[in-house]
């Protein structure tokens, strides 16, 4: 049994591999706090200390003198309680001011969000019977409200991002409508596939974590035989937050709820962005984004930096000039500096100066950042200005275009058969035969022109079939040069034309 414990609560090795690429990639769709808190931008040691982490106490004798000068360090935190246990100790400093002020320009949800435009452009058109039960699914395919197209939507959008997702098909005990899940990659903590008689690689069980809390863990194990829910408690005397007459205690910190697999298989299907890399590990545009975006993200802060030590110098001054002003040395212009005359008529040498880095750099990082973002969108294939002004001709802006269709066409195929998939485990969750003119069909011309050419080629097989139809079905006897006529107008003048002609007249 512990050995069963540990495979759930370990991870795979993978995922380990992955995992920070997964977490760079969520939080820069999200950004705002999400971003934030990651804390992507580099700390240097000037940027922990200055200026807010340490403050100068002054000392003062009986009659006001200045005696001594000591530094505190302050400790800073959202509650007492954070700053006894040294959390949020980046809330005074520079680099978390830093952080605060430098903007996000968040391509990975513009792109996300574009592809996911240029899919769901027109609409997937699905056949799936006219069972009312069919029709209240969905309208509430997940349980929490969302129809079959935002949802599929919402697996578009995961997919773009993590590069590979996982839908699960379930039935809610007591209901007998089965409603899909979506698992993210960071979710499916652990899996093992195997080999079948036949040779064919097949999942044999999955590690989903559902919950995880100060309190507890709550795992779901996947297997052909078992659906089982796992309770993993922090302390001894941990008790799970349910009521089952099927909870089973594994040991002191760990529980369990068994319920048969009706199925026989693992109700789970997983879509991939555009190819498999590993089994439950897939590739996506998204990563090399997201670590463009964290790079112009850097840039920006470099510039924020240069700005604020730059356009405005820090005084140095000596102690004992600033113990001469009472600690009161003015910065502004005009200010009057009191300094103290030597008694042996050699004046002393005070320091009072300002003193700032060059902010030379500042348009060199623009530079920097605007070439960055035009690699960005030839990456994503993406139009940009520079683009369409360095474009030689319609033509290359046209090839490019293409590219991205091929881009769109692998995603929307890819949701075509993970749809079809989930539809075969909803009926085989409820008994029920798949209706024979079921189908999902996802369009696949995306190009404005593509779509023209498509549609000006059904009006002239239109405008063909109306000509024959008048020609041979409202004037029957019409044959020799009525139908040579009509092949030459349509098909051109040729002696092949004209023997076609007369074939079809004698026919």
């Amino acid at each position: 049994m512990s050995e069963y414990i540990d495979y759930i609560t370990g991870t795979h090795s993978l995922y380990d591999k992955y995992y920070n690429d997964w977490r760079l990639a969520i939080n820069s769709y999200h950004s705002g706090p999400e971003y934030k808190d990651a804390h992507y931008l580099r700390a240097y040691q000037v940027d922990l200390n200055t200026p807010s982490e340490t403050v100068n106490t002054y000392e003062r004798g009986e009659d006001g003198s200045y005696v001594s000068k000591t530094k505190a360090r302050v400790e800073h935190g959202m509650t007492s309680n954070e700053v006894d246990k040294g959390q949020d100790m980046l809330g005074g400093s520079f680099y978390a001011e830093k952080i605060d002020n430098t903007p996000v320009y968040n391509y990975v949800k513009l792109i996300a969000s574009e592809y996911n435009s240029i899919l769901f452009r027109n609409p997937p058109q699905r056949l799936t019977g006219e069972q009312p039960e069919m029709a209240q699914f969905i309208e509430d395919v997940d349980g929490e409200g969302s129809n079959l197209a935002e949802f599929m939507s919402q697996v578009d959008i995961l997919t773009t991002i993590y590069g590979v997702l996982h839908i699960g098909c379930y039935k809610p005990t007591g209901s007998d409508i089965p409603k899909f899940k979506i698992h993210t990659p960071e979710d499916v903590t652990n899996w093992s596939y195997k080999y079948d008689i036949d040779g064919n690689l097949k999942l044999n069980d999955m590690v989903i974590k559902l919950e995880e809390t100060d309190f507890h863990t709550v795992y779901r194990v996947l297997t052909p035989e078992f659906i089982d829910t796992i309770f993993v408690g922090q302390d001894e005397d941990y008790m799970p937050p349910v009521e089952s007459d099927q909870l089973e205690a594994l040991d002191d910190y760990s529980y369990r709820i068994r319920q048969e697999n009706e199925l026989g298989y693992i109700p789970i299907t997983t879509v991939y962005q555009n190819v498999k890399v590993h089994n439950n590990i897939g590739s996506t545009i998204i990563f090399d984004v997201a670590q463009i975006q964290r790079s112009i993200y850097g840039d920006s802060a470099e510039i924020y930096s240069a700005i604020t030590y730059g356009a405005h110098p820090t005084l140095v001054v000596d102690e004992n000039t600033d113990a001469l002003n009472d600690g009161q040395v003015g910065a502004e212009p005009g200010a009057v500096i009191r300094v103290q005359g030597g008694l042996t008529g050699d004046q002393q040498n005070f320091v009072y100066q300002f003193a700032s880095p060059p902010l030379d750099a500042i348009s060199e990082i623009r530079e920097l950042i605007d070439s960055k973002v035009n690699k960005l969108t030839q990456i994503a294939m993406l139009r940009s200005e520079d683009l369409i002004r360095s474009a030689r001709s319609g033509n290359q802006i046209e090839v490019f275009d293409d590219k991205l269709a091929a881009l769109i066409r692998k995603k929307a195929t890819n949701l075509e058969n993970t749809e079809s998939m989930l539809f075969d485990m909803y009926f085989d969750w409820t008994n029920q035969q798949k209706p024979e003119d079921f189908k999902i069909s996802y369009n696949r011309q995306y190009n404005k022109r593509a779509l023209e050419h498509e549609i000006s080629e059904m009006v002239q097989l239109i405008n063909a079939y109306e000509k024959y139809e008048s020609v041979f079905l409202e004037r029957p006897n019409a044959i020799g040069s009525t139908v040579t006529e009509f092949v030459a107008e349509e098909f051109g003048t040729s002696a092949e034309a004209e023997a076609r002609a007369k074939e079809l007249g004698g026919s």
